[in-house]
């Protein structure tokens, strides 16, 4: 690393303090049980997570998406959506000990339908519920999955939460950078399941229809499943209650005309449409502040 990039002092620093203060809270959090935990974190979220400046942004995306819904329906599915923030945040710093309860998180998922990304597939998902463990039926499947994930920028924190999320990936966990689609197509076509958490956007967005309104969205998992010939299935976590989930989820048609564009635009569109019908189905479990829409 060059001087010119670098972090400053004062950053080292105040990364050096998040990572002190994330131990800290672990370690509260942890004497509590992850019952306790994930409770408390949810009722925290819930009272605090309003004052912050992405709940006025979290409910004009409501009020876009579902305008039928009253200003107190709207504070309640915003009340929703913060307690189960809060409760994934308390979940993922005690990873280890969810997945040391397998009964917390049920699959919805016939063996048979799983036993299909044999030879390689795309893996789609939202942040909906807890989809730290989304991946989690492909694991107890014994698929070599991989992670498709966006790194934070605190090195410490990154790589004590990353610690934790590897055992959920024996394939590994792949940070996005530059030249990463070139990377991807090599690993999917070795065979491995490829997870990707795609309901967020970037630079490569493409617009969609979404609840009506013209939307961004991430074009990859398309592209891959498409160009590389792989199935893809797209699946969600549902808290059902509390700490324990429900793993839902189906295998999406992926067009193939001699039109591979058209064929990407419309397995996006296809995935969005599915995201649609859930995000109504439980709007309180996924996240509304993101910069979604055009």
């Amino acid at each position: 690393m060059s001087d010119e990039s670098a972090p400053s002092f004062r950053r080292r620093i105040s990364w050096r303090l998040e990572h002190v203060g994330l131990r800290l809270v672990a370690a509260l959090l942890g004497a509590l049980g992850l019952d306790r935990a994930s409770a408390l974190m949810g009722r925290c979220w819930r009272l605090l997570a309003p004052f912050n400046r992405r709940h006025a942004r979290a409910d004009a995306h409501l009020a876009l998406a579902l305008p039928e819904l009253t200003p107190a329906e709207r504070r309640r599915i915003l009340a929703d959506m913060w307690e189960n923030l809060g409760r994934t945040a308390a979940e993922t710093i005690l990873l280890p000990r969810l997945l040391a309860e397998p009964e917390r998180v049920a699959c919805a998922v016939p063996a048979e339908e799983l036993a299909k990304a044999a030879g390689g597939a795309v893996f789609v998902s939202l942040h909906t519920g807890n989809w730290e463990v989304v991946s989690l039926p492909l694991l107890r499947a014994g698929f070599e999955t991989k992670a498709l994930y966006k790194p934070l920028s605190n090195p410490h924190v990154e790589d004590w939460l990353r610690a934790r999320r590897e055992p959920l990936y024996p394939g590994g966990l792949i940070g996005r950078q530059q030249g990463i689609a070139v990377k991807l197509r090599s690993i999917a076509r070795a065979g491995s399941v490829l997870a990707i958490i795609a309901d967020q956007t970037d630079r490569t967005a493409i617009g969609v229809d979404f609840f009506g309104r013209p939307a961004r969205a991430m074009p990859f998992p398309a592209i891959l499943a498409r160009r590389l010939g792989l199935p893809l299935f797209i699946g969600r976590t549902v808290r059902t209650e509390g700490a324990h989930f429900r793993i839902e989820g189906r295998w999406l048609d992926v067009p193939r005309t001699a039109d591979a564009e058209a064929d990407v635009a419309a397995l996006t569109r296809a995935i969005h449409a599915v995201w649609e019908e859930w995000i109504r189905e439980l709007p309180g479990q996924w996240m509304w502040a993101h910069r979604k829409w055009l």
